[in-house]
């Protein structure tokens, strides 16, 4: 199964970074039901292929303005 997100903003990602962990402890936790210890077993020897792609170049742009403004005030 794979699945792919877009967010296009700061809420939106964190949105999908939250639903994502989220996910990933549901399919462990059907995977190993049982102990603990086990589960954190799975999940250190599980293989996934996850891949975070961030563009944060207008952000920057946001916050570096921001912060000329007030040294200027």
């Amino acid at each position: 199964m794979q699945q792919t997100w877009t967010a296009s903003t700061i809420f939106e990602a964190l949105n999908i970074l939250e639903a994502a962990t989220k996910q990933l402890e549901a399919q462990s936790l059907a995977l190993e039901p049982g102990d603990f210890a086990e589960r954190k077993k799975v999940e250190r020897n599980t293989p996934i292929r996850l891949t975070v792609d961030f563009d944060l170049t207008n952000l920057a742009q946001q916050v570096t303005t921001k912060h000329t403004i007030r040294r200027e005030s």
